[in-house]
């Protein structure tokens, strides 16, 4: 009977952690694990950093370097959890949701945060867990007093997905200048300012939107950018603390409250085939 109590908390455990992480991996083929390790451990870098360099997990990673870490050197085969989730009609209404139910990469990174969910352990998920629950209790609390009664609480931290269409030239300048981003997928504060300056249409928004208005772009996502293209390309940043960014419709206002500090992550890039599914971009 204890036996059987703790599994079922340890799956409300995984569901509760999936719910919140995934978002933020959904649409990523590499450095999974990566990631999840360091959301989960949001303000202990270091230890995140450890944790990577010890089972030597890669920002750069496949998905299938991920599986290889987390098979043939962690001994970690899909948890029996896993098993049950995809069984049920739970986990299927969630990725029905989400509109990634058919995206054949799913089950990996579904795995891939319950594997970093066990590497960090079950005392960091639920410490994650509860800070996320706190942060909402607080807000849920500040509306409900008076405005003359609201407490000075700073915002919560939120990563905002900047979604981009520039020029290719744009692009290919910017990857000459600074190989080492794309390299890295790590933008300066600079370039991203580039970025938006030349943009011709973009959407700030939270990590879940933006992966789903991703779906309906016919990207090129397997073709390099041509040198001298006159094509549009797409580019996803992914912006640590960028709360004051999102829904904003001004590029100079998105500037304005770009966060001078955080990661400015490149969660992809590719050439657009066509202008479709911009309906809901903000254009310049």
């Amino acid at each position: 009977m204890k036996i059987q109590v703790a599994n079922e908390h340890l799956e409300t455990l995984y569901k509760d952690v999936w719910e919140l992480v995934y978002p933020h991996v959904a649409t990523k083929n590499t450095g999974v694990l990566y990631q999840v390790i360091h959301i989960l451990l949001e303000a202990e870098k270091s230890t995140a950093d450890d944790i990577c360099t010890a089972t030597r997990i890669n920002k750069n990673a496949s998905l299938n370097d991920d599986e290889r870490i987390a098979g043939d050197k962690l001994l970690m085969e899909k948890p029996n959890v896993l098993d049950q989730l995809l069984k049920q009609n739970w986990l299927n209404q969630k990725m029905t949701k989400l509109n990634h139910r058919n995206n054949p990469d799913m089950e990996t990174v579904v795995w891939l945060v319950f594997i970093g969910s066990l590497l960090v352990g079950a005392a960091v998920c639920i410490q994650y867990i509860n800070r996320k629950s706190n942060a909402r209790n607080l807000r849920g609390n500040a509306r409900n007093l008076k405005p003359d009664s609201l407490p000075s609480l700073p915002p919560e931290p939120i990563t905002a997905a900047l979604c981009l269409v520039v020029p290719a030239s744009v692009i290919i300048d910017l990857r000459d200048k600074r190989p080492n981003s794309f390299t890295d997928n790590s933008l300066e504060f600079s370039d991203l300012k580039t970025l938006i300056d030349n943009a011709s249409y973009f959407l700030c928004t939270d990590v879940e939107n933006a992966a789903s208005k991703e779906l309906v772009l016919e990207m090129a996502t397997n073709e390099d950018i041509p040198t001298n293209s006159n094509r549009e390309v797409y580019i996803r940043i992914d912006i640590n603390q960028g709360q004051e960014m999102i829904d904003k419709e001004s590029p100079y206002i998105l500037k304005r409250n770009l966060p001078n500090s955080g990661q400015r992550i490149i969660q992809k890039y590719a050439c657009l085939r066509n202008l479709s599914g911009l309906e809901n971009f903000n254009r310049i």
